[in-house]
Parts: C-alpha cells; structure tokens; sequence
C-alpha cells in the first residue's frame, strides 16, 4: 500500500465547495463560471484542474489510486492540469500538462521534460470526463512560471520522462507491470505541479511525498489540509468540484 499522511482536520475545507454542472454544461462552460468567481477574489495566478475521466486508461488510473485512500476505493480522479491565469478570464488562460494519452502525440519528451502545452477544449466533454474540479494555488504567477520553465529544462530534478515510461505499461497492461504507486512512482501530471509550485514555494502536499505523488493525493491535500495551508499567512487552497460518477457504491 503506498504511504500516505492522514490531516488531523475535524471538517472537510470549507473554500471548496460543490458546484453543481447544469444538464449538458460542457466542462468549458463549468471551468469558466468557476473562474469568475475565482477571478472575484484573486486576479490571477496558478490553479489545479483535477479531472476523472471515464475512459479504459483514466479507469485504470483510478483503480490504481485507490492506494493513496484509506477505504481502497477508486479516486474520483485520473489526471490534473496546471493552469496558468492573467485574471483576463478562460480565454487567455495558458494549460500546462504531462499526459499519458497526448491529445496530438508525445513528440520528443526529452526537450520539455515531457511537458506540452494544450487547449482545454481537449476536456471539454462532459460525459468523456463527468467529474471536474478547480482549485486555486496562493502564488505570484511570475514565480509559478519561472519554476514551471526551469523544470521544462532541468530532469534532473525530477525525470518526468521516465515517470511517463514506469505507468505506460501498466496502463497498457504489458507482461506483468504493477502499480507504478507502490513503488514509488507518482503520476507525472501530478509530480509535475508538485515539484513546480514547490519551487515556487508551496508545498501542495504534505501527506505525500512529491515524487510519489497522485491526483487523489492532491485531492486529499486540498479538501483536508486546510488547517496546514493556512498556517502560513496565507489562505488554504480555494475552488469547486463537480463529482458526478463513481467507480465504487461503497459508502
């Protein structure tokens, strides 16, 4: 089972909150009311878009964080993406990934660290990704970009590369693989907004090492790490989520 942090917080973070999708909002539509009311509080700045598709890959991500939670269940989530707001609304937001499934190809991963810049329209679908959830970073833009390019240059660090080839055999099903997870692995979306707002100076999740990280793990920090985040003179992380499907009918 990979190790993970419980927080001693009593109730859930209360700057997270559940924003219900109308009948037929794409997710495009969702993100955008979500950022207006983000925008009202903070102009600009990075932000996590959790998301949890529905497809074979994003099924067997899920089941595979069902080790980072204590009931084993599937997460709610298979990838995150990191955006880049100038509080000019949807329209000009910059969407930094690393996927397993690159809309357009991996190209050549080595010269970005496997980092490719996408158009949201990719997750526009609702039904192809039903669960959906915006949270803010308190951080100066300026400096999440710096750390964000420097890691597009320096493996180094973390070889986001190499995370990419641990979890496609896994979710190709070749030979015997294992969860990348309980060896240490993270999922290198994850790691990579990990290690980026890190440098940036903030630590996103203190239940989980950076390297090993998930987007369940993130999904925990944000929604019970409340009291850690905001120890620091700043606000704990804020947004919405939209859960609508399930792998699992457990309580």
């Amino acid at each position: 089972m990979s190790g993970i942090r419980t927080s001693n917080a009593q109730t859930p973070n209360g700057k997270l909150h559940e924003e219900p999708r109308a009948h037929g909002q794409s997710n495009l539509a969702w993100l955008e009311k979500s950022l207006e009311q983000l925008e009202d509080k903070q102009q600009g700045g990075p932000s996590l878009l959790l998301l949890g598709g529905r497809d074979p890959i994003s099924f067997r991500l899920r089941v595979a964080q069902s080790h980072v939670r204590h009931d084993l269940t599937p997460s709610h989530w298979s990838h995150v993406v990191l955006l880049e707001r100038d509080g000019r609304g949807l329209s000009s937001v910059e969407a930094w990934e690393i996927s397993l499934t690159p809309t357009h190809g991996f190209g050549y991963p080595p010269k970005t660290n496997g980092i490719q810049r996408i158009d949201l329209n990719d997750y526009k679908n609702e039904e192809r990704y039903p669960n959906v959830a915006l949270v803010n970073v308190p951080l100066e833009l300026h400096k999440v970009k710096t750390a964000r390019e420097r890691f597009m240059r320096q493996r180094a660090v973390v070889d986001a590369v190499g995370l990419v080839t641990e979890w496609l055999p896994y979710i190709w099903g070749v030979g015997r693989s294992i969860n990348p997870l309980l060896e240490g692995h993270g999922l290198p979306c994850a790691a990579m907004v990990e290690v980026i707002l890190g440098a940036a100076g903030f630590e996103l999740t203190p239940n989980v090492a950076s390297r090993s990280s998930s987007p369940e793990a993130i999904w925990q920090s944000a929604r019970w790490w409340h009291d850690y985040h905001g120890s620091d003179s700043r606000p704990p992380l804020m947004g919405a989520y939209h859960t609508s499907h399930t792998l699992c009918t457990a309580d």
